[in-house]
């Protein structure tokens, strides 16, 4: 093996564990969503916490109507220490078969220093290994409603 290719090699391992080692204070924002394919009205809905708030934007595929937003504070550092920062790397980026059949689908994406890594399910089938923190997602999601 040339130097090049050891280099080569040692960068790809250094880039492929980038995310290893994350602990949940290194998180920055973590983004939460639902989304249905056939569907009128709101049909895209997120909430995302970040910088000690809470904002949920409802998109329509409707031009005529206006995406709505709204938010609130909230401690972002709690709620982002009740995740399995390791749990949740190590699941595939695409989870069963989201929105088949327009039954919808939820996404969870997590940003740190380091990048993101976003995985998609189908609608309340969330995987186990952070079944309970998305849990605590829901329940700010619901508290925030239509955002009207």
């Amino acid at each position: 093996m040339n130097l090049f290719s050891l280099a080569f090699v040692l960068l790809a391992a250094v880039v492929s564990n980038c995310q290893e080692g994350v602990q949940s204070s290194e998180i920055q924002k973590i983004e939460f969503g639902t989304s249905f394919g056939m569907c009128l009205g709101y049909c895209t809905k997120v909430v995302t916490f970040e910088n000690g708030s809470v904002t949920k934007e409802l998109t329509s595929r409707n031009e005529d109507q206006l995406k709505r937003t709204c938010g609130d504070f909230y401690n972002t550092d709690e709620l982002f220490s009740t995740i399995n920062v390791q749990a949740f790397l190590s699941l595939e980026e695409i989870i069963g078969c989201p929105d088949c059949a327009d039954g919808g689908s939820e996404w969870i994406e997590i940003t740190t220093a380091q990048g993101s890594k976003k995985i998609t399910y189908e609608f309340r089938h969330e995987p186990e290994e952070v079944k309970s923190f998305i849990g605590e997602l829901r329940k700010y999601y619901d508290q925030l409603g239509e955002c009207e």
